[in-house]
């Protein structure tokens, strides 16, 4: 009786397996690709009409898993078999394989996708779709969720970047393909299927807010990373940005869906881990295939997530050199694009103190550096050669730069600040005078931005005890001795 009741339960599950899982001559993948079958021995052949830039590879490697088993009828005409209701069913042979097989859920959600019903106590288990109607999208995401190591695989590979690649002969059944391209479909091999791969991969760039581009030491910096999804994407996708020494991370501000005017993501919705030189930020699977959704309604089928992030100007940043902020994609495990880098640079100025007619450098000078009239923070890293930017809180600062009769080096600079200049508050010693007006100065790169700042000696004025009053006490001297010449000369003439 239970031998009779499984397999009346077999030839039940044929049917209805076959109507869930068989698609006919062409159908879309799941993965931006088509097929078409043709009634001939069972292969899977990957047809390249174009490559992504980014994924143009010397060789392409395919993986193929075999996830379910087709038993199918004796028609030669196995192609008309199965699309008119013939005799094919899909199972699986180990307990390992069906249980994970029946816990497969579309990413984000726990939706399950697979019932299967093991007939008796034999070791087969038969395998159909919950819903007959899921995408081919949401069934390859699904099954990318699976522990693929357990099913059957093998690879074959494409060596050239626009071609074919062929696997063989296959045994008839349900198949994943993964791709060292990036792409994962899954595909019915009954017969002989060619995918022809549409190529469309995640692609993002990376740019410098452009009031940013030229910057002065403790200065935030605002990037955008703009993501564009396919509607045809159905896989994890990872940023990695790479900071130079002289930037630091300091947050993510937004993430968008549509484009800068598009709508928030929660922030809840994707991870960030903030590394030694930057963060990495992951967009989960769930939220890609939600992405796709949404871009399967744009006319280009294709949406933007943009993300805006924060780094500062510190302390490390050099004039030679400038700033990078640089963003790689990871999408899925086997596509990653090349760095998208944007600049930023900060500048220096310099700056001789010497005298007015000889142009011999003059030591002991004391300037401040002015921001708009204010005196900057800055740190002296060589004395009375160079100093820098100081950053926000930073300890050590000083606000008084001194000559030591050396060119004078200030940099960390804003080159599109009209703003900066040199007031001296302590004249050179010698008897030279103070520089009355502040010295407006321009930031620039090297030489470019060198100047000289002149002091002249001071007219001598009168001294107290010098020749200014002795001829004073000349005058009264002389006018005392001829007082005294006439007192005696009236007195001789009375006598």
């Amino acid at each position: 009786m239970k031998k009779l009741f499984a397999l009346m339960l077999a030839l039940a599950l044929m049917v209805t397996v076959l109507c869930a899982f068989a698609e006919g001559d062409g159908g879309d993948t799941g993965g931006g690709q088509t097929t078409t079958s043709t009634a001939s021995t069972p292969s899977i052949t990957i047809k390249t009409t174009s490559k992504d830039a980014e994924a143009a590879k010397d060789t392409t490697e395919y993986t193929y898993y075999r996830i379910l088993e087709a038993d199918i009828g004796t028609d030669p005409q196995i192609n008309d078999v199965y699309q008119s209701g013939g005799s094919v069913s899909y199972h699986t042979d180990s307990q390992a394989k069906a249980d994970a097989l029946a816990a497969a859920t579309i990413p984000g959600t726990e939706t399950k996708v697979f019932k299967v019903t093991r007939v008796g106590e034999s070791s087969r288990w038969y395998v159909e779709l919950i819903d007959p109607d899921i995408s081919g999208a949401q069934l390859a995401a699904a099954i990318g969720t699976m522990n693929l190591s357990i099913f059957p695989s093998a690879t074959f590979s494409q060596t050239e970047v626009a071609g074919t690649a062929t696997s063989g002969t296959v045994d008839p059944g349900y198949y994943y393909v993964t791709s060292t391209a990036g792409k994962n479909v899954a595909v019915q091999t009954l017969t002989a299927v060619t995918i022809s791969e549409k190529n469309e991969f995640p692609t993002v760039t990376k740019e410098v807010d452009e009031t940013d581009e030229n910057a002065q030491i403790g200065d935030d910096i605002t990037f955008t990373i703009k993501v564009k999804i396919p509607s045809t994407a159905n896989d994890q996708i990872v940023l990695t940005d790479t900071m130079t020494a002289g930037l630091s991370y300091k947050s993510i501000d937004s993430v968008k869906m549509g484009g800068s005017t598009g709508t928030d993501v929660a922030s809840d919705a994707y991870t960030v881990a903030t590394t030694s030189d930057g963060f990495t930020l992951t967009l989960p699977q769930e939220l890609v295939v939600e992405a796709a959704g949404k871009a399967e309604l744009e006319s280009t089928k294709v949406i933007e997530i943009e993300i805006v992030c924060t780094a500062m100007l510190d302390k490390d940043a050099q004039t030679a050199n400038p700033e990078s902020n640089s963003v790689v994609l990871d999408y899925g495990e086997n596509y990653t694009t090349k760095p998208k880098k944007a600049e930023v640079k900060t500048y220096e100025f310099k700056f001789n103190k010497i005298d007015g007619t000889t142009k011999d450098p003059l030591a002991g000078a004391e300037f401040q550096f002015l921001l708009d009239g204010t005196p900057m923070k800055l740190v002296e890293v060589t004395a009375g050669k160079e100093y820098r930017i100081a950053e926000p809180n930073e300890t050590g600062t000083t606000t008084t730069i001194t000559t030591t009769g050396e060119t004078v080096r200030i940099y960390g600079l804003d080159t599109d600040v009209q703003a900066y200049s040199l007031q001296e508050t302590k004249a050179p010693t010698g008897g030279y005078k103070i520089l009355k007006d502040a010295v407006p100065v321009k930031a620039s790169e090297g030489s470019f931005g060198e100047i000289d700042v002149e002091n002249n000696e001071g007219t001598v004025l009168p001294s107290t005890g010098g020749s200014g009053t002795t001829i004073f006490y000349v005058i009264g001297g002389l006018l005392i001795i001829g007082a005294g010449i006439v007192l005696v000369a009236r007195r001789k003439v009375h006598e």
